[in-house]
């Protein structure tokens, strides 16, 4: 019936003048019985992560207010048939407990923060199993470092713009290895306005001209999953990154700025194995353990304005972490009892030691993390899960000057709540 009327209306409108609007409805038309019927050929698996939880954190002994996390992962994973699949997925997590982040060579300290991320991927799957994807997203990140700062508004808010390939090949269960190329774009919308005309005494002159933070990235990864003996499986992974500040521009001797800007190069490698170590009856042990080695390289210097200080190859370091993680399962419907430990020790390149009122030393700067934490979880219902976290950090360096960076914090917190997978 509807195709009638829509001859006898472009007869009608042909003599009228208007072919261009009916042939325009009748695309529409053909569009949409399309969309329909490959909507209809879609298989789609929802896949939901949540956390809610709520607890307290404490800082330097120092107790915060109660503070909650939330954190939803969302994915309609849409599947056309065995070749193609797309999966949209949103990202999001709010953390109302203070913290600390490394930003800019140094601790900063946050009230609370929120992340959001929302992403595309396209996946073109091979009867070899080899898998080919293509990936797009965008994140913000805003960081309140006090209660009262609105959000969207934090010196140290950021966006990010990030498109990718991907090719993964699995010969085997638990076996595949995969290459990725990744460029994301990072722009800090609000320190030009905020910063750049309130220079600091400390701070060198690279960080106080418009858009310093704003970086563009390219970013290469190798990594793998594999056996190993005694029923293990181990996870590696490289990464080489090349970070461009396309508006900081190299400080020197002088003080002055060059026409050249800041070049970084990251380098990173990784590895975690885990084991299966005890079993008896209903009850089994996880234990495993991880290293991970990275490098920054970079050509920036700095100025300190205060001290009139050359600083050469400020920000460069290289770090080692070493991490470990045990489980214990219990019933077909397991209870989990996990504790895990990471010790992390960041040396800088060149960046001389001060003291309490900022007068250097010869040492160079060294930055120690410890942290140990203990994770129950017990299953109340199909997918929902009664969630404990106790934590505990500790943050100490060489470095005593912390007019600017966080160098010496400890910290403990308390989370609980629930979890629900899908």
């Amino acid at each position: 019936m509807r195709r009638a009327v829509n001859r006898r209306c472009s007869v009608k409108d042909k003599k009228r003048g208007l072919p261009g609007v009916i042939w325009a409805a009748e695309l529409l038309s053909i569009l949409y019985g399309l969309s329909c019927a490959a909507l209809y050929a879609v298989e789609m698996k929802p896949v939901i992560n949540a956390q809610l939880l709520g607890g307290q954190y404490f800082y330097n002994n120092t107790d915060n207010s109660f503070g909650g996390f939330a954190a939803l992962a969302a994915a309609p994973y849409l599947k056309w048939n065995d070749a193609w699949s797309l999966v949209p997925l949103y990202s999001g997590q709010y953390k109302g407990t203070q913290q600390v982040q490394d930003l800019l060579g140094g601790g900063t300290l946050f009230q609370d923060s929120q992340d959001h991320d929302v992403s595309l991927k396209g996946i073109r799957t091979f009867d070899n199993g080899l898998k080919v994807k293509a990936i797009g997203s965008y994140g913000v990140e805003w960081l309140r470092e006090t209660k009262d700062e609105g959000w969207s508004r934090g010196l140290y808010d950021n966006h990010r713009l990030a498109g990718g390939a991907e090719a993964e090949w699995s010969w085997a269960q638990d076996r595949f290895v995969r290459m990725a190329y990744d460029y994301y774009a990072v722009r800090f919308p609000n320190y030009q306005s905020l910063e750049s005309g309130q220079v600091a005494g400390g701070l060198g002159r690279e960080l106080a001209q418009p858009d310093v933070l704003n970086n563009n990235n390219h970013s290469l990864t190798l990594a793998g999953q594999c056996r190993v003996p005694g029923d293990g499986l181990l996870e590696w992974s490289t990464n080489n990154t090349w970070r461009h500040f396309h508006d900081q521009h190299v400080v020197v001797l002088s003080g002055d700025l060059t026409p050249a800007t800041r070049q970084d190069y990251l380098h990173s490698i990784s590895g975690t194995a885990t084991w299966p170590v005890w079993t008896r009856g209903r009850l089994r042990l996880l234990g495993g353990g991880g290293y991970t080695w990275t490098q920054l390289l970079s050509n920036q210097n700095s100025y300190d304005a205060q001290k009139l200080v050359f600083r050469p190859d400020f920000y460069g370091y290289h770090a080692q972490t070493l991490q470990t993680r045990w489980t214990l399962l219990t019933g077909d419907k397991p209870w989990s009892l996990t504790f895990q430990g990471l010790l992390t020790r960041q040396t800088y390149t060149d960046r001389p030691v001060q003291d309490a009122v900022g007068n250097y030393g010869t040492d160079k700067t060294k930055v120690d993390f410890a942290s140990v934490s203990l994770e129950l979880g017990y299953p109340i219902a199909k997918g929902f899960q009664l969630t404990f976290n106790t934590a505990l950090g500790w943050n100490n360096s060489n470095n005593h000057d912390v007019m600017v960076y966080q160098y010496h914090y400890h910290t403990a917190s308390y989370l609980a709540g629930f979890s629900y997978a899908y």
